[in-house]
């Protein structure tokens, strides 16, 4: 650190025994041994300045001093200095959090679509063998004579099994032929030679943004099946985000599009195998899959059990779901499990059914069209847009959806 002369010598370039005499006797002018020819062989010192380095080299002195007091004292933040540091990045960090999470979510969305577009080459190759697309499910009928009486959307026949779903046959077409060959197609799903194939978690059926559970539990709210029922525990299985498209509703007519109506004017149902050129609406109009993810509703991918109800997940508690209610509430009959319709609801209905399209993505849901394209809807799409979309042969006329 510099003292008080050398600061001086800065600025007056003066050396420091000039500086020395000054201090003792006052000014050179003031000396005695100091006479006239010396001061005219000095003529110079005449424009060097006097008193202004003097008073720079005070306010050099003091900037020093006040700096060294202020470091002294200032050994790091203020409390005031850290709370305004960490509001600025709570701040950053609210603003650039949401921009983050929806980067995630389209991409999300995008591998989500992905999916659906794998399912629709395999089902194409399905039916390039097998000269129709694949059933539903396959299950056979306790009475093979059943209708549905008019008026009891929710009836349904007593399902025998073995309950396979067309998700489970598409397998070999979703490079997944290995595990497809450990399935015994021709035993229940709650067959213990079929409980690993039964359990295993299939990526390709699985949206990216589907919080819900892997595994589920699938239930039955009793024979005949009620509202104020307590569900038991028939099995478990792998969770599905998605469902087959078993048709659409028609306003007026409040049987038209019911679960278990004949003929039906979807893609997928029980034991019957729709070829393209049944698909009159045009394959680029009509949805085969689309969405209904295990936070809304838990289902297996693999098919149907005898006997079981489709139920909100009561774990998740979605949006149409009564807590005080008994989760028995709102039940849908067996065949819901992996196809669904669209009659009352569009998707994400604050009232819809558990067979109802219920998209994980916010104001939108995915969906596959039968030429293998694939779509996302908005929420608010018209109802009558809907139906038309999920009939195959209504002759359904309806502009950009």
């Amino acid at each position: 650190m510099l003292d008080f002369n050398e600061i001086i010598m800065i600025f007056s370039g003066k050396d420091s025994l000039t500086l020395s005499r000054q201090s003792t006797f006052g000014s050179e002018s003031s000396l005695p041994f100091r006479n006239n020819s010396h001061r005219s062989d000095r003529s110079s010192d005449v424009s060097r300045p006097t008193t202004a380095p003097l008073c720079w080299a005070r306010f050099a002195i003091s900037l020093l001093s006040n700096r060294r007091q202020t470091m002294s004292h200032r050994r790091g933040f203020s409390l005031i200095e850290l709370l305004v540091v960490i509001a600025i990045l709570a701040l950053l960090a609210a603003l650039l959090l949401p921009a983050i999470q929806q980067v995630r979510e389209v991409s999300r969305r995008v591998r989500c679509l992905n999916n659906l577009k794998q399912m629709g080459l395999a089902l194409h190759n399905y039916h390039d063998v097998h000269n129709g697309f694949p059933p539903g499910i396959v299950s056979r009928l306790g009475d093979p004579a059943w209708v549905m009486p008019p008026g009891s959307c929710n009836a349904a026949p007593n399902d025998l099994g073995p309950g396979w779903s067309f998700f489970a046959r598409m397998l070999p077409y979703l490079e997944q032929g290995n595990f497809h060959s450990t399935i015994n197609f021709d035993l229940p799903l709650t067959d213990p030679a079929n409980a690993v194939g039964r359990r295993t978690v299939v990526n390709a059926f699985r949206c990216p943004s589907d919080r819900g559970p892997q595994w589920i539990q699938i239930y039955d709210c009793g024979s005949p099946p009620s509202v104020s029922n307590t569900p038991t525990v028939l099995t478990d299985g792998g969770a599905t985000s998605y469902v087959g498209n078993l048709g659409g509703g028609q306003t007026g007519d409040p049987d038209y599009g019911c679960y278990e109506q004949q003929p039906f004017n979807g893609i997928f149902h029980r034991n019957v195998s729709i070829r393209a050129a049944d698909i009159t609406d045009g394959l680029s109009l009509t949805i085969g899959i689309g969405e209904r993810h295990s936070g809304f509703v838990a289902s297996a991918w693999a098919g149907i059990v005898a006997g079981q109800e489709v139920l909100y997940n009561s774990t998740t508690r979605p949006l149409p779901y009564n807590p005080s209610l008994t989760p028995c509430q709102n039940w849908r009959p067996t065949i819901t499990a992996v196809v669904v319709h669209s009659r009352q609801y569009t998707m994400n209905a604050p009232n819809g059914s558990p067979a109802s399209f219920y998209s994980p993505h916010t104001g939108a849901g995915n969906f596959l069209l039968m030429d293998g394209s694939t779509r996302m809807l908005n929420a608010h799409i018209n109802l009558s847009v809907m139906h038309g979309l999920c009939t195959r042969n209504n002759q359904d006329i309806f502009g950009d959806f």
